[in-house]
């Protein structure tokens, strides 16, 4: 066993000459197996001893175990005692989801302080079987089929190539000495059911199983890691999904990019099948996903301000305003406009469009709402959320930088002006 874990070290480049390594051991004979393997190899190691202190004197039976082996072999011992019990409590989390959060978090504490490179877990073959049928209960893409990365960061799982048959083995051949969980025997958990339960008969029906599900994932990572080349391409730079990017081959890559941004799996399905013009989909991060008439534009769902700001405070964005008096030579664009101040009602203010605003875009007579008129110029949702209204204390005079209201307009008989210019912000 020890040629075999020294050959898949070398084969995958787990460990270099220089590393240093940090074991994770409880005392188990996993973790038992895999400190003396990596001793033996005469790898730098030193030692990660979590007591989670959840059962009772066994935790502290379990420490003092594992810190005399280590004192006996002369590698560095470290332990840290964790309210785990607690901390999942208040957090509202599971123990084993909780203690898995304190351990990594302490393991990666322990390299910045002690200068080490690698985390070694001793994660095994039954391991890898047990994730994946767990993966695949619950639902699963390709990472959840590959399983568990031989190395992934900064940790490393150097028995991901033999079996708990095969540690059993070495342990009773070198008569080896190791701690019993009583709760692997329990039924209670989903991967305990799995190993008791399903594994048994697997082996029995492919006595191999295990040989296959290696060559199996190896398989599979070769694809993943084809995918992910490609996927980096695809995804550069990109904000929106076009309808002709959605096929069977890149459905994978939009689903990925999607479910990055925090889309859940049954928004980006509903998404991808209804593709409702107008439709919005909330992801995490203040991101939003919008169909529209050619794809999907993702976004930052940036609050509304619903404030009112008025000519004699200070305004969101920069706007020039001039008062003038007929006749002026005209010269309007989009982000200048001459408005007929005589049909102002009340002080001049600017804002957020609201839903069920309405004006009459000017050199049209029938009024026409808002939502209509960006949906007509092809609005995308940014520009939408971005734009600005001056209004007076009635109506809607000018959407800034795009249409004067028509009631507004200059008229042979108007006497005083306000000449509006929207002054542009570099993004």
């Amino acid at each position: 066993m020890l040629k075999k874990i020294e050959q898949f070290i070398r084969e995958e480049s787990l460990i270099d000459s220089n590393d240093k390594i940090l074991v994770a051991v409880s005392g188990g004979r996993d973790s038992i197996v895999l400190l003396l393997l990596l001793h033996r190899l005469k790898f730098y190691v030193e030692v990660a001893h979590c007591n989670y202190q959840l059962r009772a004197h066994a935790s502290e039976e379990d420490e003092s175990f594992v810190k005399k082996l280590c004192d006996e072999l002369k590698i560095p011992f470290h332990v840290k005692r964790f309210q785990t019990s607690v901390s999942a409590k208040e957090e509202g989390v599971s123990i084993q989801m909780k203690a898995r959060a304190l351990r990594y978090s302490w393991f990666n504490e322990l390299l910045k302080t002690n200068k080490l490179s690698k985390i070694a877990t001793a994660h095994h073959l039954d391991d890898q079987l047990e994730t994946i049928l767990i993966n695949l209960t619950r639902g699963t893409g390709l990472k959840g089929l590959r399983g568990m990365k031989v190395k992934r960061d900064n940790i490393i799982r150097p028995l991901l190539c033999v079996t708990r048959d095969e540690i059993n083995d070495f342990i009773y051949a070198n008569q080896i000495a190791f701690r019993e969980d009583n709760s692997n025997a329990s039924t209670k958990y989903l991967r305990n059911k799995i190993r008791h339960h399903v594994v048994p008969v697997l082996k029995e029906l492919n006595p191999s199983v295990f040989h296959a599900v290696h060559n199996t994932t190896k398989r599979i990572k070769a694809i993943e890691d084809n995918w992910e080349l490609q996927y980096a391409e695809w995804v550069k730079n990109r904000t929106f999904i076009g309808y002709e990017d959605i096929y069977p081959s890149t459905r994978s890559f939009v689903q990925q990019f999607l479910r990055s941004k925090g889309f859940t799996y049954s928004d980006i399905e509903d998404a991808l099948s209804s593709r409702k013009k107008g439709r919005i989909f909330r992801g995490t991060d203040n991101l939003i996903l919008v169909a529209s008439d050619k794809g999907f534009e993702l976004c930052s769902d940036i609050e509304s301000d619903e404030r009112v700001y008025f000519f004699n405070e200070e305004l969101p964005i920069d706007l020039n305003l001039e008062v003038m008096t007929a006749p002026v030579e005209i010269e309007s664009s989009p982000d200048k406009v001459y408005i007929n101040a005589d049909k102002i009602k009340g002080k001049l203010r600017v804002r957020k469009w609201k839903k069920g605003d309405w004006f009459i875009p000017f050199g049209m007579q029938g009024k026409q709402k808002l939502s209509d008129y960006f949906i007509n110029n092809k609005f995308n949702i940014k520009q939408k959320k971005d734009a600005w209204l001056l209004c007076d204390e009635e109506k809607v005079v000018w959407i800034i930088g795009h249409r004067l209201d028509n009631r507004c307009r200059i008229e042979s008989g108007t006497k005083n002006i306000f000449v509006l210019e929207y002054v542009h912000q570099p993004e």
